[in-house]
This record gives structure tokens, sequence and C-alpha cells, in this order.
């Protein structure tokens, strides 16, 4: 199996106090590639990341969550088990061969 990605916040992150939001336009908002922690008496509050990174992070963890789903569903292991005891006993075949079969189908 692949390692798969869990979700992180950028290890570019900088700690910034409550009085730095002012600061914060829409032009500085867009050129933002840092992860802002905000912070009032050394103590975060809320944590600011563009819009991309958040996605990324959303799509990964629903990509997680959609995983975890699968493999506590005995049917699914089952069906995947099998699979895989197809393809360790050779019973596969190639992509132009299923290809091939399909068309035969629509005729």
């Amino acid at each position: 199996m692949g390692t798969m990605t869990l979700p992180f916040i950028d290890q570019n992150v900088e700690h910034v106090g409550t009085t730095r939001l002012r600061e914060l336009n829409s032009a500085k908002l867009k050129s933002n590639r840092k992860t802002l922690v905000i912070q009032e008496n050394d103590t975060p509050l809320a944590v600011l990341l563009n819009y991309e990174q958040y996605l990324i992070m959303q799509n990964q963890l629903f990509s997680l969550l959609e995983t975890i789903d699968l493999l506590t569903n005995e049917d699914e292991v089952a069906s995947l088990k099998a699979g895989l005891d197809d393809l360790s006993a050779g019973r596969t075949k190639s992509i132009a061969a299923i290809r091939a079969s399909l068309k035969k189908r629509k005729k």
C-alpha cells in the first residue's frame, strides 16, 4: 500500500498579535503565503491560511474519512481482499482487453 499524506498546516508559520489583523487588507491576504497564528498575550486564538491550503486540507481530510469508512465496512474489505487475491494469483486483464470487451458488448 502507498503512503498517505495527512493534512497539516504549512510549516511556514508566523505568530502574530491581534493588532496585525488591522493591517490585513485584500491585497495583503491575496499575496500571503504564510500560515498566521493569531494570538493575544501569547495565547493562540485562530489560524489564518490561504484558501488553496484550506481546500487541500479539506480534500485530504475527506479522502481520509472515505478510507476509514471503506476499511470499517466488512463487505468493502472482503471485496478489496478478493481483488488483491486475484491480483496475486494473476487473474487480471489488460486495460486494452477490457476496452475491447466493452466495445463488443455495445455492438
